[in-house]
């Protein structure tokens, strides 16, 4: 609570400080009148938080060959080399560059996209900023655009370093060995910088980052002073300020560095390329501070951190970022407590990630692997209560909540058992078929022992001489404990009155059929008997009552009985008026007994 009061006063911060607006209109340079050796300056941070220029020249024009079919990725794109103290500085074109402006004689041209890779890193893209300019035309609907590689043509070979350029392939991960009179360029973007992450779950988080152009790297404090990473005024930010887009905020960050290219009044354009390339989004725009930048063989880097919250990140699209300053982009507060009663530890982790279905779900399970592996600092087998508090909304702001607790065990690896529960619901909530849904708190408290914590149903005995009709059905259930005594649950069953003579079958079962060498089931939607199963008619038809049947859903803790008609599983008989007796218990059940029963005469 206190953090999300922090954040809305920060909102609050953000309009009164761009209240003034910023008005710089920026005469536009169509690509038609820019001509190879033209002389250019561009703008950009290398050091903390200052604006600096580097010399650029016009080497060629280049246009898309459109090889990969994809209308989304056509148009032109300037061939540039760039030089001066602040280019030597950054040992060339430098991830984090993406999106520097570039002007000739005042007017802006675009911004830097890409750079030579393993070779001349002077030489680089430039994106047209008509082009750019496009992205604020697109609508306001979700989209996925797919990563492709970009083939340019230059209309006229260029020689650089002796080597006769005809042809320069852009890429967004791989760098192929070139062919002849082929030169290879990657998009200049920065790496995603990880504050809070480490080892397996750093790994886990770059895994599911794999065919995006992005690194994973530690955030860093370099030699910055502190005046230049003081907050600064919204209307301050222009065209070749270094700006941050974050995914994550809090005890958990993760950010990645990008240069505004273009700003009228609120509205920004920047990067110049794509970052997750996800079409209209909702990501957290801030200002950054850069602490140094590394020269690199392949391609020099700049190494940064976000800092005050600006505004929000509207669109992802090839040509660039789209977004707004002064209005802050849904936040989805997530706590997460850990307590090892071995170790006698507790953790307590608080952050926000951005209100975007596939950015969510895959923060979430990096996160969690890392407030677990964090405290319990081992791997294997245990014992887990799993405690959820999540509340949703759809998009017309109807608000759902629920909470579940849930008892999991594993022999080989319980973190991983917790996570495969816990990206089972966002699965259900975020890829509803039955409305558009999205988390908006989630509030975990997780209790981990190594101890196990399982019984398995050994007997079960109908105590009754006669069962009739309407008549209560007595029933001893053996159980026993793992490596300790066994124990007897006396259960009484009420058996209805409304049923014929056929024989009946009394199951007694947990979740957990049996333990084996893999995770305990976790999604009870999967654990049930196949004799639950029933046509799509018992299925809920809105949000709220699959939501709340999933959480009132039988347990790995839980007891199970049902009474069914023999020959006819399908058919189940009421006990206690309900389809089946839950009886709770404090350990994970496993196994299943049935028996057959026969009723007499009345």
């Amino acid at each position: 609570m206190k953090m999300m009061k922090m954040f809305i006063s920060l909102a609050i911060l953000v309009n009164l400080l761009i209240s003034a607006g910023f008005a710089a209109e920026v005469e536009i340079m169509p690509l038609k009148d820019i001509k190879v050796g033209m002389k250019a300056i561009g703008k950009t941070v290398i050091i903390g938080k200052k604006i600096e220029t580097f010399d650029v020249e016009i080497l060629g024009i280049l246009s898309n060959n459109k090889v990969n079919e994809n209308l989304l990725i056509n148009g032109n794109s300037i061939l540039v080399k760039v030089s001066g103290d602040v280019i030597k500085r950054a040992g060339g074109i430098a991830a984090g560059m993406s999106g520097s402006p570039v002007y000739v004689d005042n007017k802006l041209i675009g911004g830097v996209s890409s750079g030579w890779v393993m070779t001349d890193h002077t030489v680089g893209l430039v994106t047209p900023i008509e082009e750019m300019l496009e992205i604020n035309q697109y609508p306001v609907l979700s989209s996925v655009e797919k990563t492709f590689e970009t083939v340019w043509n230059l209309s006229e070979p260029v020689v650089i370093n002796g080597q006769t350029i005809t042809k320069i392939r852009e890429t967004e991960v791989c760098v192929d060995q070139a062919m002849k009179g082929e030169a290879i360029f990657r998009k200049v973007a920065a790496d995603i910088f990880v504050d809070g992450l480490s080892g397996k779950a750093a790994e886990n988080f770059k895994s599911r980052m794999k065919n995006r152009n992005i690194r994973i790297a530690r955030a860093a404090r370099g030699d910055v002073s502190s005046a230049e990473t003081m907050s600064v005024s919204p209307s301050a930010f222009e065209p070749g300020s270094a700006i941050g887009i974050q995914l994550a905020r809090g005890d958990i960050n993760l950010s990645t560095l990008g240069t505004l290219t273009w700003r009228d009044g609120n509205k920004i354009l920047m990067l110049a390329h794509s970052f997750l390339k996800k079409g209209n989004v909702g990501y957290l725009m801030t200002g950054a501070v850069i602490h140094h930048s590394f020269a690199s063989v392949q391609m020099p880097f700049k190494i940064g951190a976000p800092t005050e919250m600006l505004g929000i990140i509207t669109q992802d699209r090839e040509k660039g970022l789209a977004g707004e300053i002064g209005r802050l982009p849904e936040m989805v507060p997530v706590q997460i407590d850990v307590i090892d009663k071995d170790l006698g530890i507790t953790r307590n982790i608080n952050f926000q990630i951005v209100s975007d279905a596939g950015v969510f779900s895959m923060v979430l399970e990096s996160t969690i692997l890392q407030a677990l592996e964090g405290v319990i600092d081992r791997e294997g087998d245990g014992t887990a209560l799993l405690g959820i508090s999540l509340d949703c909304a759809n998009r017309e702001g109807e608000r759902y909540s629920f909470r579940r607790e849930n008892l999991f065990y594993s022999r080989t690896d319980i973190v991983q058992s917790l996570i495969n529960e816990l990206t089972s619901l966002m699965e259900m909530v975020i890829e509803s078929d039955i409305e558009e849904v999205m988390p908006t708190r989630l509030l975990l408290k997780i209790e981990i022992e190594k101890k196990r914590k399982t019984v398995a149903i050994e007997k079960v005995e109908v105590k009754n001489s006669s069962i009739t009709s309407g008549g209560i059905l007595d029933v001893d259930v053996t159980l026993k404990p793992f490596r300790e005594p066994v124990f007897v649950r006396k259960v009484k069953l009420s058996i209805p009155q409304d049923i014929g003579k056929e024989n009946l079958v009394l199951s007694v079962y947990g979740l957990n059929m049996r333990i084996e060498d893999t995770e305990a089931v976790t999604d009870t939607r999967e654990s049930k008997p196949a004799r639950e199963t029933k046509a799509d008619e018992n299925l809920p038809h809105d949000f709220d009552s699959a939501i709340r049947n999933w959480a009132a859903s039988p347990k790995n803790s839980d007891l199970l009985f049902q009474l069914t008609v023999e020959g006819d599983e399908m058919k189940k008989i009421k006990l206690n008026g309900k389809d089946q007796e839950i009886q709770p218990t404090n350990l994970i059940v496993t196994g299943r007994i049935d028996t057959t029963l026969t009723l007499s005469e009345d």
